[in-house]
């Protein structure tokens, strides 16, 4: 990490609130009234990409008959407390955020998650004033990762280059899709529920408070 950053793109489930293993609970039920066992290879799919991109693989590997529409709005009766009042913030988010916004460095949400659920998570966490973009594949035709189109948009918005772009991720889709982009990108892989292979990362860290996180941040 050579390079330094002139904005931050921060992923959202796993990186910046714990609901992954919500996530992992709630799917689990969800697929099981469908008569689908939720594996490690599902739960990987899954990371990163868009919502429509999921229920359509569900469609074609599972035959299921319901519409795309169908799905995700049974999807959603399991997975909207997620969002509203059972998930957390990540260990060191807080200050994480708070250094890089007295740095001054542009900042933006980067999910898979519809851009409903970001906004959800923004209100819920008053960031409306930290994060000058969010983005989702509902704004690049539901492509999720690991394409980088989400990041590239992100990079867009913030009228930044991709290469002066900083990326925290929890999801091997997620670090694929930023180094796609051409982005520095920092993986905190969970050792909960992470499945995958992070070696694409500039950098592994266990979490948002690690030294060496802060210590880049403020030779900037």
């Amino acid at each position: 990490m050579d390079k330094k950053p002139k904005a931050i793109i921060f992923d959202m489930d796993g990186v910046l609130i714990d609901s992954m293993l919500y996530w992992i609970e709630q799917d689990g039920e969800f697929l099981r009234t469908r008569n689908i066992i939720l594996t490690e290879e599902i739960i990987k799919r899954f990371s990163g990409r868009s919502e429509e991109e999921n229920m359509n693989w569900l469609k074609e590997n599972h035959g299921l008959k319901e519409s795309l529409a169908e799905l995700r709005a049974a999807r959603d009766v399991f997975t909207e407390k997620i969002y509203t009042d059972k998930s957390q913030l990540m260990p060191g988010v807080l200050e994480l955020m708070e250094k890089i916004k007295k740095i001054g460095l542009k900042r933006a949400i980067a999910s898979g998650a519809p851009m409903k659920r970001i906004e959800k998570v923004v209100q819920r966490f008053g960031w409306h004033d930290y994060f000058q973009a969010l983005v989702s594949p509902d704004l690049v035709d539901f492509i999720g990762k690991p394409d980088p189109r989400v990041y590239l948009y992100a990079a867009e918005c913030l009228q930044v280059a991709p290469e002066d772009c900083l990326v925290f991720e929890d999801a091997e889709n997620g670090v694929i899709a930023a180094k796609k982009a051409g982005m520095t990108c920092i993986a905190i892989p969970d050792k909960r529920w992470s499945f995958g292979d992070f070696s694409q990362a500039d950098l592994i860290v266990e979490s948002l408070s690690d030294e060496r996180i802060n210590k880049f941040l403020e030779d900037i």
